[in-house]
């Protein structure tokens, strides 16, 4: 178990407070992240610079930024288990020891001032040792927890810190845990200071479009990210190149890839260098990749970043190429500054309906761009679904799911559930939701009214999530990377990808078109999980929910919008790659209105014996119609 390269401060606290107290953290099954978790990482990603954190990772292969010259070569002296009993050494020094015997804990002072970066790097697994070794950095006061690194550079762990206040600071090492030790698990301690220059291709400064460096299509380049730099900001390096209309490009980052335990970000900026095009965040791992298509020939700038600005300098390469567009490429921008927009529902004339996470609102975005808002105070709106009577249906964050009439009044509608995310409603009617507290799939009638719950919590994964009924009228889930259905009661898989696959939707072919938020594309998927295209449409950042449009008729159209939560916008494929229209959603139009059935009962006219005889079917079969099949019938009627 080791702690990962995204985490949070509090959990290096966490893991500080362990290894001083010598308590060892138990190994444990973790559980995905749960889908309201994913929206809230999706949603609070940052636009175009990371957020500040942790100090970060690194190790011997960055080393080369930092001042290594070894002025002495100290042993340890037991004990030094404690800032008390801490050995003495100085900038410039390598310390050596050993973790022994289990729940050792060697500790060393180090005087620094005001201003200094600091860096003290582990060699163990560089050196042979097989200490995975824990550092742990304290302010003079000896108990303050400044910084915690464990595995930058393979197991060998670093800590970069700037100093704002001089005096006499301690360095803990221990192994991973407390839980070793013996006279094999040896180690070297070097400590020195940080120097941030240019490395490999990049040219310093390179922190603003101005000063980005160039890079050439087809080329790659390199640099490092010191990302505690002489700017309280951290070090983003900005690289400039031509894009030509008509051609996607794709921008790779390879710093994990390169061994390091690091959380690189991408960036893409449009001409005038403040317009941000698109954004990504671990395609590759830790390593993030993104593509677009090019609109408008002319200059582009990308940024490499870190996720966290404070730490330890790191190298990276940058790569730059083409690549072929999908059939759904280029996207347009059909309504922006929609806040945190997630959940997607289409009305019966073609306007589209946005939930924004942030403003608790739901949006009514027309066909010419405009947008108005449609309904207010509805606690971080999800799934949207319009019902068998033309409402919309919202699975709300405050645990309810609403119902919004025409005019844009919102009533509490199902207030059994706990935790609802997804709403889908089915050709007869009923609604479906996914219920995430105890990770189910529940059906309502049209009015409403709790008719079945389908435990779902063996399919592992984040559970049921993003939901839409197939053409076969049951409903489909994603539970993060795998997609599933409900046949005749009974959950079966349908197919697993290798992203987190939000808010998909259906052609009238059976084809699944599915947002991979994490990858900034959209998926085109066969009834079987087998790829079409993949991608088959390049997002900004994040799709997260697609749905397909209608004209004035109602009809769905071959038309397919998408929800960008972190751009704030809703966006459009190109139509000219969409084969078939979307598979119609909602609840079908009664054949019957039901003022005519029901006159059918007191002998008025107005309905034929296939009439007659489609009524009977809907209840009894009894071979004659009667108040069990109008009953029935209504049913399917709001």
């Amino acid at each position: 178990m080791r702690e990962s390269p995204g985490s949070t401060p509090l959990s290096l606290f966490v893991l500080a407070l362990l290894t001083l107290a010598g308590a060892a953290p138990a190994p444990a099954q973790q559980p995905s992240a749960s889908w309201p978790a994913q929206v809230r990482r999706l949603r609070d990603a940052s636009a175009s610079r990371p957020a500040t954190g942790k100090a970060g990772l690194s190790g011997m292969s960055a080393r080369r930024a930092t001042t290594l010259r070894f002025e002495a070569i100290i042993a340890e002296s037991e004990p030094n288990d404690s800032v008390r009993t801490a050995d003495s050494a100085a900038l410039g020094d390598r310390a050596t020891g050993v973790v022994n015997p289990a729940h050792d804990v060697d500790t060393w002072f180090v005087d620094l001032a005001a201003g200094q970066f600091f860096s003290v790097d582990v060699d163990a697994e560089s050196i042979g040792s097989p200490l995975d070794a824990t550092l742990v950095l304290f302010a003079p006061d000896g108990r303050t927890v400044l910084a915690v690194n464990d595995d930058f550079d393979g197991p060998d762990s670093r800590i970069s810190f700037r100093v704002a206040t001089s005096g006499r600071y301690f360095v803990a090492i221990s192994a991973f845990g407390r839980l070793a030790g013996s006279p094999e698990l040896t180690y070297a301690l070097n400590f020195g200071t940080v120097t941030c220059a240019a490395v490999g291709t990049e040219r310093e400064p390179n922190d603003t479009p101005e000063t980005a460096t160039p890079l050439a299509i087809g080329e790659s380049g390199s640099g490092e990210l010191c990302a505690l730099n002489d700017s309280p900001a951290g070090d983003q390096d900005y690289w400039a190149f031509r894009g030509e209309a008509g051609t996607t490009i794709e921008l790779d980052v390879d710093a994990a890839a390169l061994g390091f335990f690091v959380d690189p970000v991408l960036t893409l900026f449009a001409s005038d260098g403040t317009t941000r095009l698109a954004f990504n965040d671990d395609q590759d791992g830790a390593d993030s990749r993104l593509q677009f298509s090019i609109v408008t020939t002319g200059t582009y700038y990308a940024t490499v970043a870190a996720v966290e600005s404070g730490g330890n300098p790191f190298p990276y390469t940058l790569h730059l190429r083409t690549t072929a567009p999908g059939p759904g490429d280029p996207i347009s921008v059909r309504a922006e500054k929609l806040g945190a927009p997630l959940g997607l529902a289409v009305g019966r004339t073609g306007d589209l309906f946005v939930g924004d996470l942030t403003g608790n609102r739901i949006l009514r975005v027309t066909s010419a761009g405009d947008v108005t808002i449609f309904a207010e105070g509805i606690s971080s709106p999800l799934g949207l679904a319009f019902d068998a009577s033309g409402q919309l249906l919202v699975a709300s964050g405050d645990g309810d799911v609403y119902r919004i009439t025409p005019e844009g009044q919102a009533t509490r509608f199902i207030t059994d559930t706990r935790s609802p995310f997804w709403v889908a409603v089915a050709p007869d009617g009923r609604i479906w939701i996914t219920e995430t507290f105890d990770r189910s799939l529940r059906r309502y009638s049209a009015t409403g009214r709790f008719e079945a719950r389908f435990d779902a919590v063996a399919i592992g994964g984040s559970g049921p999530g993003p939901l839409a009924i197939g053409p076969s009228g049951e409903p489909y889930f994603s539970n993060g990377t795998e997609i599933w259905r409900l046949v005749n009661g009974e959950l079966r898989r349908v197919f697993t990808d290798a992203h987190v696959l939000f808010a998909f939707a259906f052609d009238t072919a059976g084809n699944i078109y599915a947002p991979a938020p994490a990858a900034g594309t959209i998926k085109l998927l066969d009834p079987t999980g087998r790829p079409l295209a993949d991608p088959f449409a390049v997002g900004p950042d994040a799709p997260l929910a697609v749905a397909f449009g209608r004209d004035g008729t109602g009809a769905t159209v071959a038309r397919l919008f998408a929800t960008e939560i972190r751009t704030g916008q809703l966006i459009e494929v190109n139509p000219a790659g969409i084969a078939h229209p979307g598979l119609p959603v909602g609840a079908a139009e009664l054949p019957i209105p039901i003022d005519v059935a029901a006159g059918g009962l007191l002998g008025a006219g107005g309905l034929s014996a296939s009439d007659l005889e489609f009524l009977d079917r809907q209840g009894n079969r009894n071979g004659r119609y009667d108040v069990g099949d109008f009953e029935a019938y209504i049913r399917r009627a709001p």
